[in-house]
Parts: structure tokens; C-alpha cells; sequence
């Protein structure tokens, strides 16, 4: 990207950027054509190409956004005064339904992101951050609360389901280049096979339902 000095030319960015994401949702960043995206933001190719050198650029814009908008959803999502008192399933509980969301408004983004990591690093590299400040998070989280987990290695135990969390996350999102059955499920089964999986292998009591 060229430097953005004036806020006029800010605005002009932020409308490329959002009909971008529209654009790739829609059709899916191969076929999100330049002068569609131009069209969509009240703008032109021309102006496309001052502020982007390719659309390669524009999907390391995108990218870097989503990594700034996702930290700070994060850092809502896994406070540790938001959890204060509540015991290993309500957190896990508490991160799928947190990753279903984030998920369902970035999978496009991300596959497409996903195939360039094989040609650029930089792409790889972004989405690991994510990851490890996340599980980072999380696992600070877990271990706090290690006197719950029965399994008898807990630090161990906390690295297999944040791992099998992140997996499943995916496959189920559709943004791994693994085929899944399970986007054949609802998100609400898909939440409880979940976490009567990793509740049962960290040996935590489950989830209580709400309605009893």
C-alpha cells in the first residue's frame, strides 16, 4: 500500500477495504475482480491502483485489518474479569461460540488467505500470531483453574484441546483445506459434541443447561 496522508483519502481506503470483504464473500477472492470492487466502494479502478499495487496488496490490507479487528475482540472475549469465577466448561464454551462468530464473518478472507500463505510467508506468519496470543490467553485462563481438570497432566491436557479446538474450528468454518462432514451440522450441535468431547478428556464436569 502507498502512504495515506489526508483523511479524505482514509475514507476512500476504508470504502475500498469494505467492499473488498463484500466482494470476496460474494464471489470469493479469485473471481473478486478489481473494477466490481472499484464499483462497490463509489470508486474507480484508477483510484484502486494508487492505493494498491496488485490485488495481492489488497488482500495483505484486508488481512492486517482483520488481525487489529480480531485483537480487540479478543481481548473482550477472553478478560480474565469477564470469566471471574466460572469454571472450565463456561470458558470453553465461551471460545467456540466466540470463534463460530468471528469465523462465520471472515471465512472467505481466510481461505483466501489460507491459499497465499503457500506463496507468501508473511500471510502464515500473521495468522500464527493470532493463534498464539489466543491460546496464550486461554491458556492462562485453564491453568488457573488446573484443580478442576482431572486428567492427570493438566498443562498437557490444555495443549491437546486447544489444538483439537482449533482443528475442529476450522474444518467446521470450511476454511481448511480438508473436506469435513461436519458443516453438515447445526452450531449448536457442533457446540455441544464439542464440549462434551473436551470435557470428557480434560475430565471437568460439563456445561450445566440453562434450563435445569
Amino acid at each position: 500500500m502507498r502512504p495515506v496522508r489526508q483523511e479524505r483519502s482514509q475514507r476512500t481506503l476504508e470504502r475500498l477495504l469494505d467492499a473488498a470483504e463484500v466482494v470476496i464473500r460474494e464471489k470469493g477472492f479469485a473471481d473478486a475482480a478489481v473494477a466490481d470492487i472499484a464499483s462497490r466502494a463509489d470508486s474507480s479502478v484508477g483510484t484502486f491502483y494508487r492505493r494498491f499495487r496488485d490485488k495481492r496488496a489488497l488482500l495483505h490490507a484486508l488481512d492486517e485489518r482483520f488481525a487489529e479487528e480480531f485483537r480487540a475482540t479478543m481481548e473482550r472475549a477472553v478478560a480474565s474479569e469477564r470469566w471471574q469465577g466460572a469454571p472450565i466448561a463456561e470458558i470453553l464454551a465461551g471460545y467456540i461460540e466466540f470463534a463460530l462468530k468471528q469465523g462465520r464473518t471472515s471465512a472467505a478472507l481466510q481461505r483466501a488467505a489460507l491459499v497465499m500463505s503457500a506463496r507468501d510467508a508473511a500471510f502464515a506468519e500473521r495468522h500464527m500470531r493470532l493463534v498464539r496470543e489466543l491460546h496464550e490467553r486461554l491458556r492462562e485462563l485453564l491453568w488457573a483453574r488446573r484443580e478442576e481438570i482431572g486428567h492427570p497432566e493438566p498443562a498437557v491436557a490444555i495443549e491437546f484441546v486447544l489444538e483439537q479446538l482449533r482443528t475442529m474450528l476450522a474444518l467446521r468454518l470450511n476454511v481448511s483445506p480438508l473436506s469435513s462432514s461436519l458443516l453438515s451440522v447445526s452450531d449448536a450441535e457442533f457446540m455441544s459434541e464439542q464440549l462434551t468431547s473436551v470435557c470428557a478428556y480434560l475430565e471437568v464436569p460439563p456445561p450445566t443447561d440453562p434450563e435445569e
